[in-house]
This record gives C-alpha cells, sequence and structure tokens, in this order.
C-alpha cells in the first residue's frame, strides 16, 4: 500500500485560549494513499483531553491501514472495522474514514457530498471562534471577523470576568453569539452565571460543566434560561440516549467521534430525540479535516468549522469560506489540493 503518514505542527494566526488550555500552535497527523493517479486524503487531529498525543495517533493510522476494503466504494464494510478497532472513535479513526470516504468519492468521481447525497443542500453559516483574553482583544477579534463577513461568534468564557468580556463585543459585534466555557463551572453556580449573559443576546451555551456530571447538567438545563449544547459529554451515538432529557444540542466533530460515518449516526440519533446537532471541529485542522464536515454540514442545524481559518499555514486548500458560507468546489472526493 502506497501510503504517506506525517505529522505537521500548524501555527494559530493568535494564541489560542480556552478555559483549560492556550495553544500557539497544534499538531495533526496527514495520511495520503496514492493509488494509480488518485491521492486520498485523511487527517487526525490529537486532543490531549482525550489521551491523544501526535504520536499515538500516527502509530495508530499506521497499524489500522490495512482495514481499508480493496473496493474504494464498500464504506460499509470499513465502518464495521473501524467500530471494532476503534469502539471510542476518536482522531485516528477519523483520519481512516475521512480518507475512505475521500477515496470512494474520488473514485466514483463526485465530490463527496453527492456521494453522501446531501447535496445541494445549502448547509448553515459558519461561526468564526474567538479565543479567551483580555476584552478588548476579544472585541478588536469580533470586529474583524464581522469584517470579514461572519455573522455568528463562537466565544470561549471560562476566565476571567464574562460579562466584561461580551459587554465589550457586543459594543462592536451585532451578531449572533453562541459561547463557550469548555467545562469551566460547576453544576450549582452555572444558572446564575448563565443568567448574567441572557442581557447580551446569546443564542446557546456549549458544555457549562463537567462531561461526566451528567445529574448536574439536568439540574443546570432545568434552571437555565439559555438552551444547553453539549460537546465533550457527547462522544459518540451511543452517548445521544442519556442526553437527550439533559441538553437541547450536541456538538458533534469527526476527530471526537472517529470520522463521517460515526458522525452521520450521531446526527440520527441526535434528531430523532429531537435535539438540534452542530458540526464542530478542534482548534487548528486543515482543509482537509474542515472540508470533510463541510461536506456532511448540509445535514445538521449549526456549524462551527473555522479550524483552518484559524491557523498561518494550512497545507491544503478545499472548501473555502465566503462571508461565513461554505463555497464547494466542483472537484470530486473533498476536494483538497496542495496550497
Amino acid at each position: 500500500m502506497n501510503a504517506t503518514i506525517r505529522t505537521v505542527e500548524l501555527h494559530l494566526a493568535v494564541p489560542f485560549e480556552i478555559s483549560r488550555a492556550k495553544h500557539t500552535s497544534k499538531k495533526v497527523v496527514l495520511v495520503e494513499l496514492k493509488e494509480g493517479d488518485r491521492i486520498s486524503r485523511g487527517e487526525g487531529v490529537p486532543d490531549a483531553f482525550f489521551g491523544e498525543t501526535a504520536e499515538s495517533v500516527e502509530r495508530d493510522i499506521r497499524d489500522a491501514l490495512s482495514l481499508l476494503p480493496e473496493d474504494p466504494e464498500d464504506i460499509a464494510s470499513l465502518g464495521a472495522r473501524l467500530d471494532e478497532r476503534f469502539p471510542h472513535g476518536g482522531a485516528a479513526c477519523c483520519a481512516i474514514d475521512i480518507l475512505a470516504h475521500d477515496r470512494a468519492s474520488l473514485a466514483a468521481g463526485v465530490p463527496l457530498r453527492n456521494l453522501l447525497g446531501l447535496a445541494p443542500a445549502e448547509p448553515p453559516p459558519t461561526s468564526f471562534t474567538v479565543g479567551i483574553d483580555e476584552p478588548e482583544l476579544m472585541a478588536g477579534r469580533a470586529a474583524n471577523a464581522a469584517v470579514m463577513g461572519f455573522a455568528i461568534l463562537k466565544v470561549k468564557l471560562g476566565r476571567g470576568d464574562d460579562v466584561a468580556i461580551l459587554r465589550a463585543i457586543r459594543e462592536r459585534f451585532t451578531g449572533t453569539i453562541r459561547v463557550d466555557p469548555n467545562a469551566a463551572w460547576g453544576a450549582d453556580e452555572a444558572p446564575e452565571r448563565i443568567a448574567r449573559l441572557v442581557p447580551f443576546g446569546i443564542e446557546f451555551v456549549e458544555q457549562p460543566i463537567a462531561p461526566e456530571d451528567l445529574d448536574g447538567l439536568r439540574r443546570v438545563r432545568e434552571r437555565s434560561e439559555l438552551p444547553i449544547v453539549v460537546d465533550e459529554a457527547a462522544v459518540r451515538a451511543s452517548d445521544v440516549p442519556k442526553l437527550a432529557d439533559r441538553c437541547d444540542g450536541i456538538n458533534v466533530k469527526l476527530q471526537k467521534c472517529g470520522g463521517v460515518l460515526a458522525a452521520r449516526a450521531m446526527i440520527e440519533a441526535a434528531h430523532d430525540r429531537g435535539l438540534k446537532v452542530m458540526l464542530g471541529c478542534r482548534a487548528a485542522e486543515t482543509s482537509v479535516a474542515i472540508a470533510a464536515a463541510a461536506h456532511l454540514a448540509p445535514a445538521v442545524d449549526w456549524c462551527d468549522l473555522d479550524g483552518n481559518l484559524l491557523i498561518t499555514d494550512d497545507p491544503f486548500r478545499a472548501v473555502t469560506v465566503k462571508r461565513g458560507r461554505f463555497v464547494f468546489p466542483s472537484r470530486p472526493g473533498l476536494g483538497a489540493i496542495p496550497a
């Protein structure tokens, strides 16, 4: 098998801080499979929260390449093999899954969203993420996002004065704001903290408390004046039933659940239970990973797919964003080509 696996360090345009970490760069693992004149691509983005490193993801990708079926379009067989090899999903599983979907749609000669049966439906616009910093700096980044045409912001909270941050941003941004404390709050304090945010016209609050505290999550939702969306608490489709009466929506990330197949299962499980779905990403991803999610985006209610827009050295280009909206190339597969 003519495959290449490499780890690439991506650099963020500005330091990216959330409640539990701060990054100026992130490592991702890229995999390419050459078959004749076709090159299929996949990407795994490690997350320390789930115990992943670039080394572990690269090793797992290398070991799992043999799971690819001989027939590029036999995605169903691959899905069963991936579920057995990676029962908890994760970045390595995602890399193989994205590679397989790129491979299948390249073999079929159609863009991935056509293969998924989602063309020509229009996906929702993506938000642009503002990491934690001094309120005036965050407000400046929000203003810049508005100039670029973004009508939706995702604002990270959980350190510093949340009210001061949102007051500063609201002075310079009039669009939709979603907030994400990344589990920084306790269940008892979260409803009061959320109440302070209501005057700023917040659409929803993402993962306000620790993901394992499901009883606390129910109490928060019962007392919250804003809708609650969960991220870290929703990893795979099997997590969705226990969340149905504890939140209003889930954040599905390909890198977290294990790729397009697993994401589709989560989306279906959530919608069947009346939950909304946001398709998200990690802080830094190349256009390979973002394209895979963007092709799936017509199936969801909200998008937060800006990981490639936050970096300075994306090695690929694929699905572009203009004024917050995805613009899909006509190329088959992911549409990813070297930058």
